[in-house]
């Protein structure tokens, strides 16, 4: 019954705000970074929609993107451990789809062993959800393959998380060569991913709208509680 309760919770908290605008942004040029999830190179977090739930920060090289993103939320912790931090790099051709990658990725098997294992405190099932990661969910890239992606691979996309001081930390990096943007101007989705919406964004088969897209109209129908956590961030900017 707590399970039920907390689930329920999760979904009416949690339920992102889809109806948004694009923020222009201008990513910064920042060397030396380690992924590590420490933060450490990172002077300044965004404060997404102003809630101080969870904050970002993008910057780039001449060769790589790379992505930060601190959760002090409780709920948004336990979804981000659960479900992932999913990065979405639209795709600006009608029939291509657009690039995903998510960690972390417990995967279902890891899920239902979790439900049967006794945790002392939210934190351990938190740092239990990140550690049993077998790898990161790739979809859309042109060179990589669609499906799961080992955490050492030859790709250089690569991604850390971890609980620490009861907040939970990201640091990601991919590739520019990876990303296929096409133009110079690019629009990215970062967020919390909520374990419901359809994950995959293809283009190839969705009809009527675009209710298999992450972020899909459904939600633009629908208004947003003041009380409900935003879990999504839609970006658009340069990538040199």
């Amino acid at each position: 019954m707590k399970r039920i309760f907390l689930g329920l919770l999760l979904v009416w908290a949690l339920s992102p705000s889809f109806a948004q605008k694009k923020q222009k942004v201008v990513i910064p040029f920042l060397s030396d970074i380690t992924i590590d999830a420490d933060l450490g190179e990172w002077d300044v977090m965004h404060n997404v929609a102003q809630e101080s739930n969870w904050f970002y920060q993008l910057a780039q090289d001449a060769d790589h993107l790379y992505i930060a993103v601190r959760v002090d939320d409780p709920l948004v912790q336990h979804m981000a451990a659960r479900n992932g931090v999913l990065l979405t790099i639209q795709s600006n051709q009608r029939n291509r789809d657009d690039i995903q990658f998510l960690f972390p990725y417990p995967d279902n098997e890891v899920k239902r062993a979790m439900r049967s294992e006794e945790h002392a405190a939210d934190l351990d099932v938190k740092t239990a959800f990140i550690s049993r990661s077998r790898g990161y969910l790739v979809y859309g890239f042109p060179t990589v393959p669609n499906g799961l992606l080992a955490l050492e691979n030859g790709y250089g996309i690569q991604a850390i998380a971890r609980m620490d001081s009861e907040k939970l930390f990201y640091e990601a990096v991919v590739p520019k060569s990876l990303l296929d943007y096409i133009a110079p101007v690019a629009t990215l989705k970062l967020g919390v991913y909520d374990g419901f919406t359809p994950l995959i964004s293809t283009k190839k088969v969705v009809s009527g709208g675009s209710r298999g897209r992450y972020g899909s109209d459904r939600g633009r129908q629908a208004s947003r509680s003041k009380d409900k956590r935003t879990l999504t961030v839609l970006l658009e900017t340069t990538l040199d």
